[in-house]
C-alpha cells in the first residue's frame, strides 16, 4: 500500500478486431468509487498510475496493461467482450476490491448474466456496470434473486 491509496496492477484495455473483422474484443475497466460513481479509467485517467503498450489479442487495434490506484472501499471492474462472426457476444466481467482480490465474477452469453464466481453480496455491482454499459439482459441469474 502506498501512502496514498492501493494500487492494482494487470488490468487490460483493448480494443482489436481480426484481419477478416468478423472477430471482436474488447475490454474495459471501470472503477466503482465509495460513493457510487461508475469511472471509465479510459475517459478519467487521474486514476491511472501506470501504462504500458502491450499485444491486442487480434491483428488490428490495440492494447494497453494499466495499473488504477484505489482507496479504501472502492471496486475495479475489468469486462472483456467477444464478438464473433455470427453477431454473438459473450462475455466476463470480474469485480476486484482495493486489495486486489477477485470477489465476484459474471458470464454473459445468449443475453444472459450469470454468477460464475464469489458472493451473490456483490451482484448488484454487476447490475450496475450492466445499465451503465448498456448490455441488453434478457434474463440475470447472479444470485441476489429472490426465492420462490
Amino acid at each position: 500500500m502506498s501512502s496514498s491509496g492501493y494500487r492494482i496492477s494487470g488490468l487490460v484495455v483493448e480494443e482489436s478486431r481480426s484481419r477478416s473483422k468478423k472477430h471482436l474484443i474488447r475490454r474495459l475497466v471501470l472503477v466503482l468509487k465509495k460513493d457510487g460513481r461508475v469511472i471509465d479509467v479510459e475517459k478519467h485517467r487521474e486514476v491511472i498510475v501506470g501504462e504500458k503498450e502491450t499485444k491486442p489479442t487480434y491483428a488490428r487495434g490495440w492494447a494497453k496493461n494499466i495499473d488504477v490506484l484505489l482507496e479504501h472501499g472502492d471496486y475495479v471492474i475489468q469486462a472483456v467482450f467477444i464478438k464473433n462472426f455470427l453477431g454473438k457476444v459473450k462475455g466476463v466481467i470480474e469485480v476486484y476490491n482495493y486489495h486486489g482480490e477477485l470477489v465476484y465474477r459474471a458470464v454473459y452469453r445468449d443475453g444472459e448474466l450469470r454468477r460464475s464466481i464469489g458472493d451473490p453480496v456483490y451482484a448488484w455491482i454487476i447490475r450496475l456496470v450492466a445499465e451503465r454499459l448498456r448490455i441488453p439482459v434478457k434474463k440475470t441469474r447472479l444470485g441476489d434473486e429472490k426465492k420462490r
